[in-house]
């Protein structure tokens, strides 16, 4: 007699293999993660943005550069959308995205840099963006002199 009801099912796909393999945990810091995102993105294809890498809440896709970095992170890591930096700290990515992307629309309004004119620091007015900025971010920020990209990063350091 046959006993259907306590069949096992096999795991993963109908021929009991595993649909997916088991990813590797690994300890990474970050300047590894850096360079397995600078080795994928050098890789990629014409036309692919290296946005595709980077989640909604600014977390890394690790499977997209898991081949490039030998395994998948014990612990997260964020990216910004705008300027590309990898952070331990989601807060980062976070505010310098919301920083450049209010930077640029003052920029192409005004045709001015959002910076009090002659602070050798370079650091962002909030009181200019303050239009242009949904919340204030709680840390200095700063237009780097060269690319005008906003970073956490004092240009005299």
């Amino acid at each position: 007699m046959f006993n259907w009801g306590n069949r096992k099912k096999p795991k993963g796909d109908a021929k009991g293999k595993s649909s997916e393999k088991e990813k590797k945990i690994i300890n990474a810091s970050i300047d590894e993660v850096r360079q397995a995102v600078n080795a994928y993105a050098s890789s990629m294809k014409k036309g692919i943005s290296l946005r595709s890498v980077i989640q909604e809440d600014h977390k890394i896709d690790y499977d997209m550069i898991y081949s490039y970095l030998g395994g998948i992170p014990d612990k997260q890591f964020y990216m910004s959308r705008e300027t590309f930096e990898i952070f331990e700290d989601p807060q980062y990515p976070k505010y310098i995205d919301l920083c450049q992307i209010a930077c640029d629309q003052y920029y192409l309004e005004k045709n001015e840099e959002p910076v009090t004119p002659g602070d050798p620091y370079r650091k962002l007015n909030y009181l200019k963006l303050k239009d242009y900025l949904k919340e204030k971010p709680p840390f200095q920020l700063y237009l780097h002199p060269r690319d005008k990209m906003v970073t956490h990063r004092s240009p005299k350091e």
